[in-house]
């Protein structure tokens, strides 16, 4: 009985800390923990056992991960885990039109051999045909590749 008592007891430790660090790790050795238990307890009190205990631990994992949300989200600890703003970026900037081909501008940093450069009013990421570049040189654009223009020296 205390084997089944133990391994519930490690299946909710474990549920607990895959909330706060999920990963899969940790709730697979909980499912590990909780089945082992079902087990121990179809072994031991047969199969009204082994649903107590399945059911059991079910329920009171349920139970953990709703309060976990509603009352450690709350906590200082929680506030460091929890993710409280949206995220309004985005990782790619659109790619320029094909019609910038052949366009001067000036380079604003160093390309080495990537680095950023701005044609008319607009900053790019650019990628130096030339390799090094230093920055407020002038540069023309030779082509584009997804999301970065390729240019050379002038």
């Amino acid at each position: 009985m205390s084997a089944i008592v133990g391994l519930v007891f490690a299946a909710l430790v474990l549920v607990f800390f895959e909330v706060i660090l999920p990963g899969g790790i940790l709730g697979l050795l909980a499912a590990a923990c909780w089945g082992v238990a079902t087990w121990l307890g179809y072994l031991e009190f047969g199969i009204f056992g082994a649903l107590v205990v399945f059911f059991g631990t079910l329920l009171a994992a349920l139970l953990l991960v709703y309060f976990e949300f509603k009352w450690v989200s709350r906590t200082g600890l929680g506030r460091a885990f929890f993710l409280k703003s949206t995220v309004t970026g985005h990782s790619n900037v659109s790619g320029a039109e094909d019609s910038i081909i052949g366009n001067h501008g000036q380079s604003l940093t160093r390309l080495n051999p990537s680095g950023k450069v701005v044609i008319g009013e607009q900053t790019y990421e650019a990628y130096s045909q030339d390799g090094y570049i230093d920055a407020d040189q002038s540069i023309e654009v030779v082509s584009k590749d997804n999301f970065k223009l390729i240019i050379k020296k002038l």
